[in-house]
């Protein structure tokens, strides 16, 4: 059995038998009064100073108790020798009642039972033996004593004069002696089983309260589970929608790309007529624009035209590539640089307000996994670092690629010079539903699905940070085996 359990047990039983010992105190003085009111001759100074003995052991005990209660709980062997301590002077002290109230005369040595019972309550059996022997040894010595006339015997006229009778001095004391062995082991084997059932009930308690929290957790997790599988949702959903835009947008996109090349094409044709034309019209003019400035910059926007149609293109194929549901394809060759590019093409307008350091190794070994995936990535933590910058004007991001010098890692680096993380922030900052960003509508998904794109690619992440300088996150992947 637990040994706390028996200690705390027997702690808060202490206390009900100090509080029994008090009721016993105020039952002798009853006792006394009724007897003294009847007449009876008993030597009621004797029993008031065993009384007051009694008293004062059991106001000690008293104060002890509430001492160790304050500190925070007993100790086990210590609480075990008080306990036997207050029952063996119990023992003496009910000896000289007795002795003082008849001795073998008396009626009531069966309250020695009661202590008997007491015992087998708070403590373990052979204990209870050593007591009930202890019990039974002072009995027999004051009944030996009286008789022998080594000690006073204090009649009680009501009762009858019987202590000199051997043969009933011999059967008081063997029925006393088969009492207390009988109730001895009755009472402490019903103890006993009491006591183990309700251990038994107490670890049931405890494993149903660890039952219980395991279902709450895991109901929790089930819960967690069913917002990702929304959220994913939602994001499957705004995926198929930003695919179908780019596709409308790519339409005319290609319309205007024509157009643009037809135009180019027919300025370079019209350009050396309006040239010959100006020079017999001086003050032609063309949109409200003279000749000349018209001439200057009209090669410039179409340039500018149809570079923005190109970049515009650039977005919308990346958008339609992020935005294409993969089903576990992590066997593309991937040129990471290629997805660095492209992510930040797609978060330009996030970044744009940051500089932009990049610097990008060139004879980067490709990897083997999903470019979507690795993208997402990438696009998570820019969008990350612009919104820890938010508006400094000294913000600065800054994105590296490097591999090591057997080509079979490669490491994306990706760090601002941001407000940096406390220590319980970086702990948790691949933790689903963890996020500082709440009032800006922040999920908290953001690093913890990186997390797990990173160890789909047999790869890990490094996190420093320091508050106030900033944070870098690098990530590490094993380089594709080149076939031989």
């Amino acid at each position: 059995m637990d040994q706390l359990f028996v200690e705390k047990e027997l702690f808060g039983r202490l206390a009900w038998f100090i509080k029994v010992r008090w009721a016993f105190i105020v039952g002798l003085l009853l006792t006394l009064l009724i007897g003294r009111l009847y007449g009876i001759e008993l030597p009621f100074v004797k029993i008031l100073a065993v009384g007051g003995f009694i008293f004062l052991y059991n106001l000690g005990f008293f104060i002890r108790h509430k001492q160790v209660e304050r500190r925070g709980g007993p100790d086990f062997r210590r609480v075990q020798i008080v306990a036997n301590l207050q029952i063996y002077a119990d023992y003496l002290s009910l000896t000289f009642i007795i002795h003082y109230a008849g001795g073998v005369d008396n009626p009531f040595i069966f309250l020695y039972l009661l202590h008997v019972i007491i015992g087998s309550v708070m403590l373990r059996r052979p204990q209870v033996w050593a007591q009930g022997l202890f019990a039974y040894l002072l009995f027999l010595s004051v009944a030996i004593l009286e008789y022998s006339g080594t000690i006073p015997h204090y009649t009680i006229e009501e009762i009858g004069t019987r202590y000199h009778n051997p043969w009933y001095i011999l059967g008081v004391s063997v029925t006393l002696l088969v009492v207390f062995l009988s109730t001895i082991y009755m009472s402490s084997t019903i103890v006993q089983d009491l006591r183990d059932r309700e251990y038994g009930l107490m670890q049931a308690r405890s494993m149903l309260q660890k039952k219980s929290l395991d279902l709450e957790e895991a109901n929790n997790e089930l819960r967690e589970k069913q917002q990702q599988l929304v959220q994913s949702e939602k994001l499957v959903s705004l995926g198929r929608l930003s695919a179908g835009m780019a596709h409308e947008i790519n339409n005319p996109i290609q319309f205007i790309q024509g157009n643009m090349r037809i135009l180019s094409e027919a300025m370079d044709c019209m350009l050396p007529i309006m040239d010959r034309y100006v020079e017999t019209n001086p003050d032609f003019k063309v949109a409200r624009l003279d000749y000349p400035v018209f001439r200057q910059h009209i090669t410039v926007l179409l340039k500018d035209m149809s570079n923005g149609t190109v970049r515009i293109s650039d977005i919308v194929r990346d958008l339609k590539k992020f935005a294409r549901a993969e089903e576990g394809t992590y066997n593309d060759l991937v040129d990471v640089n290629d997805a660095i590019q492209s992510s930040m093409r797609l978060v330009h307008n996030k970044i744009k307000r940051h500089k932009i350091k990049l610097a990008l190794d060139p004879s980067l070994p490709k990897i083997k996994g999903s470019g979507n995936k690795i993208e997402q990535v990438i696009v998570a933590n820019l969008i990350n670092a612009a919104e820890a910058l938010g508006d400094r004007q000294d913000g600065i991001i800054e994105v590296t690629t490097s591999r090591d010098k057997e080509a079979t890692r490669v490491t994306v680096c990706i760090a601002d010079n941001g407000p940096g993380m406390t220590e319980e922030v970086k702990n948790r900052l691949f933790d689903p539903f963890f996020t500082t960003k709440q009032k800006t509508g922040g999920m908290g998904l953001g690093l913890s699905v990186a997390y797990g794109i990173i160890k789909d690619h047999q790869g890990w992440i490094d996190v420093d940070t320091k508050l106030g300088e900033g944070t870098t996150l690098q990530y590490h992947f094993p380089a594709a085996r080149s076939k031989a």
